[in-house]
This record gives structure tokens, sequence and C-alpha cells, in this order.
């Protein structure tokens, strides 16, 4: 088990210190930074917007990537399982 460390990060302008891992550090900094640069995408083209709705765009686009690479894994688990069942069906084949 790794040993907990804490993490300083700066998120949409706000400091956090978590509790985390040293093999996670470095994803939750680039997930950090991610949002950072999405939030500032946003607030560039927008830049009127209150900022809660900022946050509540990014945090929509980011759910419909999530949703969009959840369907893609299951399109491949699924190809995956049909291309088992045809190795299985030649290998019984070629017995």
């Amino acid at each position: 088990m790794s040993e907990q460390i804490t993490i300083d990060l700066r998120v949409l302008g706000h400091s956090f210190r978590l509790a985390s891992t040293a093999d996670q550090r470095e994803e939750l900094e680039r997930a950090a930074e991610l949002l950072n640069e999405k939030y500032d995408e946003f607030r560039r083209k927008a830049p009127r917007m209150e900022p809660i709705k900022l946050v509540i765009m990014v945090a929509l686009e980011l759910m419909q990537e999530v949703l969009t690479m959840n369907k893609s894994l299951q399109q491949y688990a699924h190809c995956e399982r049909l291309l088992q069942t045809i190795l299985e069906e030649v290998e019984e084949l070629a017995e």
C-alpha cells in the first residue's frame, strides 16, 4: 500500500490541500491542470458569464466526454467478446 502524502493544488483560483498517494500525485496535478485549462477556455468564450455557470458548463462538457468514452469502452468490450467467441468457434472447427 502506498504511503499517504499531502498534495497542494491550485484549481480555478482556489488552493486545495489533499491527502493522496505518491502514485496518484501526477494524475491529480494533471487533472487540475486540465480543469484549469478547460475553465480558461470557457472564460475566453464567455467572459461575462458568472464563474459558477462557467464551472457548470465545464462540468457538463467533461461529463459528456466521460459518457462518450464509457460508450466507446462498452463497444470495445462487446467487440472483444464477439472476437473471442469467433476464435473459440474457429478452434472447435479446426479440431
